[in-house]
């Protein structure tokens, strides 16, 4: 059952009118002002918590040269992949084939064979199975790097590019080792390493020696200036570690705000003076 805020006694439904029937208080607007207050502070505290991840996630990305060119060579790895990467032997001849083919193959296989094929140890299944998952790590090092900034940031992030460039040359390994590829297609009898493979390798290895380098140097961020209530978000929250109240902290943000205003009115004021001097002049 609902109380009056003001005085505490019990509303009934029939006391449908929005004055309180014992203190003829107005409930819809009563401590109305302190509500949206109190609304705009937790908004504010919210985006002071927020506005950090945002900026950690922009420098992560394009805060240097050494950042968008991680992007860019974190997706080489897989464009190269579209050049010829096996070459392939049968009975009708050779062929050179690249991500598009393996993929055509792949979709005309038997996924669960393919599966089966892995857990009984044949060398072409292990190999497509590691260069798949290399590929998923692909996307996953894509997003890993808007919270590569964050707690514990930079390990992660060596450790998801390490685990991409090992499956990606563990996957070469196994299939020069195998040399075949029959267990996914009939068609070849045998298969080795084209220059496509060579290409992904070297990419995959350049790619984990520049993310070393970043999260060696470090990268700077520059973080927004949040206010809250017209105090820097620092100085907010000092005080409410301190214990203040409330009232208290509010007292500083009145004395906050009016300075605040105060230099706004001056660089409104100078900059309406620089206009008169130019129509002067």
């Amino acid at each position: 059952m609902a109380k009056c805020l003001n005085c505490g006694r019990k509303l009934h439904l029939y006391n449908w009118k929005p004055n309180c029937p014992g203190c003829g208080v107005n409930l819809v607007y009563f401590r109305s002002n302190e509500i949206l207050l109190d609304d705009s502070e937790k908004a504010e505290i919210e985006h002071a918590h927020f506005q950090p991840k945002v900026d950690r996630a922009k420098a992560a990305y394009f805060s240097s040269k050494l950042t968008v060119m991680r992007i860019v060579f974190t997706v080489l790895p897989v464009v190269s992949l579209l050049i010829p990467f096996i070459k392939a032997s049968g009975a009708s001849g050779s062929k050179n084939i690249g991500l598009i083919q393996l993929v055509q193959y792949i979709m005309k296989a038997d996924f669960g064979a393919i599966i089966n094929k892995v857990t009984s140890g044949d060398p072409a299944a292990i190999s497509l199975a590691l260069l798949l998952v290399a590929v998923v790590f692909f996307l996953v090092n894509l997003i890993n790097i808007v919270t590569s900034l964050g707690k514990h940031g930079k390990g992660r992030t060596i450790a998801l590019y390490g685990i991409m460039t090992g499956c990606g040359i563990a996957s070469a390994i196994v299939l020069a080792a195998g040399g075949s590829i029959a267990s996914l297609s009939e068609e070849f009898t045998s298969a080795k390493l084209f220059i496509g493979a060579f290409v992904y390798i070297a990419l995959l290895i350049w790619i984990f020696a520049l993310n070393f380098r970043i999260c060696k140097k470090g990268i700077d961020v520059k973080y927004t200036t949040c206010l809250i209530g017209g105090l820097p978000k620092e100085e907010y929250f000092a005080y409410v570690e301190q214990g203040m109240t409330k009232e208290e902290i509010r007292r500083k943000m009145l004395v906050a705000l009016t300075e605040l205003q105060i230099k706004a009115n001056e660089e409104r004021e100078a900059a309406e003076n620089a206009e008169k001097v130019k129509e002067v002049v």
